[in-house]
């Protein structure tokens, strides 16, 4: 005689399987379904610049945009600036220093 059963839980989960019942839905179910996902298909057109793949391409463009602008104006802005001296630094606050007496 071949042993069939393995364990007492397999047993358990084959029964269980044995005993289900095919699920039967409401008598209106798919007309529900089909009047909700033609009301989908109806929404305006006004939501197409919120899809990730349109927020994603315009912050990529944006930081484009923004490295491009700072890289090509950060050596003009170093071109203009010359290091000062302490005095001369001194001198363009009004820092130097005078005695009272």
């Amino acid at each position: 005689m071949i042993k069939t059963t393995v364990t007492p839980l397999t047993d358990e989960l084959l029964q269980s399987v044995q005993e289900m019942q095919q699920v039967e839905t409401d008598a209106f179910f798919y007309t529900r379904l089909k009047a909700r996902m033609e009301n989908e298909q109806a929404l305006p057109d006004w939501a197409f610049p919120l899809k990730p793949v349109w927020v994603i391409g315009m912050l990529t463009a944006l930081l484009a945009v923004n490295t491009f602008m700072f890289t090509s104006s950060r050596p003009a802005l170093q071109k203009t600036t010359a290091p000062l001296s302490i005095k001369a630094f001194a001198e363009s606050y009004d820092l130097t220093v005078t005695p009272t007496y």
